[in-house]
């Protein structure tokens, strides 16, 4: 954001007050971290869409409560957090409920294949499996759908030393996973 553009805590304010210019250049700012951050917290694309959508309705009807000295961005991701914990818990329990029934819950698709170009996708989606959760969220993040380190840190509330933490874990569990033999 350059010095010209107006602050994340001006744009809600106006945005609160009914400038909805205001509050739709805040949503363009952060859109594209926020539905990664719900994607990769619920698996599901359309499941984190409908989840940010919710966040963002959720922060234009608590705007008064937003402290402008803080920065925005981490309090929306804490509610996309949230939102997407509640989703999934939700979820959860309609799958075990549908077992007990005797039925079947839907499951999310697979990753998107073409973001593993080059390699085996099935070979790549084994390896990325086998990583923690928070390490293979910040190699997706990071190498994957090019977000800075800063970017991802704000997102999962961690430090950006952690951040380089879990991706160079990552990628050393990739490198030994994904090697072939006689490379």
């Amino acid at each position: 954001m350059s010095d010209a553009e107006p602050a994340d805590a001006t744009l809600l304010a106006a945005g609160a007050r009914g400038d909805g210019a205001a509050f739709a250049l805040l949503v363009r700012r952060y859109i594209r971290a926020a539905t990664l951050l719900a994607a990769q917290l619920l698996g599901d694309r359309d499941d984190a869409e409908d989840v940010v959508q919710e966040a963002f309705t959720v922060v234009h009807r608590d705007a008064g409560r937003f402290d402008p000295a803080r920065p925005f961005g981490p309090w929306l991701y804490a509610i996309v957090r949230r939102l997407a914990s509640n989703r999934r818990a939700r979820e959860l329990r309609r799958a075990r409920l549908l077992r007990l029934w005797g039925r079947t819950a839907r499951t999310a698709p697979p990753p998107d294949a073409a973001m593993y170009a080059g390699l085996e996708v099935e070979a790549v989606r084994k390896a990325l499996a086998q990583l923690s959760p928070m390490q293979r969220a910040c190699f997706e993040l990071v190498t994957l759908r090019e977000l800075s380190i800063e970017e991802v840190a704000t997102m999962h509330g961690i430090s950006e030393s952690t951040v380089r933490q879990h991706l160079f874990r990552a990628r050393a569990a990739l490198r030994g996973l994904l090697e072939q033999p006689g490379d």
